[in-house]
């Protein structure tokens, strides 16, 4: 039986506005993740907080970022399985579309902060770089007593370039090198040989920093170390300036004249014996190992060349001359 030609047409226009409605879904549908960030400058910023839901997200992209199609977002998403987003900081580039955006804060992609520790620096100067770097970039993080605690003194960690996203990630990897800095120390001290005086792994990053001070050459590290172990073998004070100019002014930089070198301080090695009571500065690998490894060599004092080398002496008479030659001649 044939349709009347007024119910054929009907069918056809039902046929027709089905197919367009699916059309219109469908594009709605690729539309609305498939949208670009409409960014008016540049880089923009988006954080995102522990605790926030994948549909809270979606609506406040809508209001500071100005997407649109939040419902046909939110459907897309609910259909082919809503993600968890993860909490941190995300820089978004122009050009950015929302489905490249979301998949980052399900893969969490944050943006890390770059923090660097230089060996030879002091920890008070560290936690002021890392004070800086929060400000400068407006996170959301307070130095508060358990980070403090990382910069309580010298050498709680090793100088190295920490990257972090919140407070929690920087506890982490703060905690994380100084773990790493007790494994490292406590595999070298069973490397010691039995005539390095040194009696613990402390004692060793102690002198480790006194040898990053005095070393500018990593080459002349070892021939350092055997100086100073020698020293303590024989009981003669460690006179090093570094320890000086740290025990007057808790850094460097500053002129080592005599007022320094005889001020009575527990880090003066000129007027105490032996080692300091803890580290000067951030020491190396390298240093720490020189500290450790060596063992007490033929030389007692040294004189830097203003080269960054030094000339090494077995008695005082050549050091005299070397210092004659090297400091006073200048």
């Amino acid at each position: 039986m044939q349709l009347s030609g007024s119910k054929a047409i009907a069918k056809k226009t039902l046929i027709v506005s089905v197919v367009i409605g699916v059309l219109l879904f469908a594009a709605k549908f690729s539309y609305s993740v498939n949208q670009e960030i409409p960014l008016s400058e540049g880089n923009t910023t988006f954080v995102i907080k522990k605790g926030d839901t994948f549909n809270s997200v979606i609506e406040r992209i809508s209001r500071e970022l100005g997407t649109s199609d939040v419902f046909w977002t939110k459907l897309v998403y609910k259909i082919h399985g809503t993600p968890i987003v993860k909490a941190g900081r995300y820089n978004i580039y122009p050009e950015t579309r929302l489905n490249q955006l979301i998949k980052r804060f399900s893969d969490g992609d944050i943006e890390r902060f770059r923090f660097t520790i230089i060996e030879g620096t002091i920890a008070s100067r560290a936690e002021f770089k890392l004070k800086d770097i929060i400000e400068l970039n407006n996170l959301d993080i307070s130095i508060d007593e358990e980070i403090k605690a990382f910069f309580s003194k010298e050498a709680m960690i090793f100088p190295d370039t920490y990257f972090f996203s919140d407070s929690d990630d920087l506890k982490r990897v703060l905690q994380t090198s100084k773990e790493s800095l007790h494994e490292y120390l406590q595999d070298l001290w069973q490397q010691k040989p039995n005539s390095n005086p040194l009696k613990t792994p402390e004692e060793a990053l102690v002198l480790a920093s006194m040898i990053e001070r005095e070393a500018m050459l990593t080459s002349e590290q070892q021939t350092i170390a055997s100086v100073f172990l020698f020293r303590l073998v024989k009981g003669m004070r460690l006179q090093s300036d570094p320890t000086s100019s740290y025990g007057y002014y808790q850094d460097y930089g500053e002129k080592i004249g005599r007022k320094v070198l005889v001020d009575q301080n527990e880090f003066n090695t000129y007027k105490i014996d032996g080692l300091p009571p803890s580290p000067i500065c951030y020491p190396s690998k390298s240093a720490i190992e020189a500290a450790i490894k060596s063992v007490p060599g033929e030389y007692l004092f040294f004189v830097a060349k203003g080269d960054g080398s030094h000339v090494f002496s077995k008695n005082y008479e050549d050091h005299n001359k070397a210092v004659k030659k090297y400091i006073y001649s200048k």
